[in-house]
């Protein structure tokens, strides 16, 4: 089998061009800018996820706490 790849290889299959490089940079130079990543989003999501985590945790504390205090009436 690795006569058959170095014999494969050695074939010439594919030759890149001698401009290639020339053409995928100018490509490249004309895609358009990207869009600046609005970082006051990011950590408004992040504060909302988090407001929300410990909200649901004071509810469940909440919950656990009524279920205490009705079973351990007498």
């Amino acid at each position: 089998m690795n006569k058959e790849l170095d014999a494969l290889l050695a074939s010439g299959l594919v030759q890149v061009p001698e401009d290639f490089s020339e053409r995928v940079m100018r490509k490249i130079n004309r895609l358009p800018i990207p869009a600046p990543k609005q970082i006051w989003r990011d950590k408004l999501q992040w504060l909302v996820l988090t407001g929300t985590a410990a909200l649901g945790i004071v509810e469940l504390f909440s919950f656990v706490f009524g279920i205490w205090t009705a079973t351990a009436a007498y």
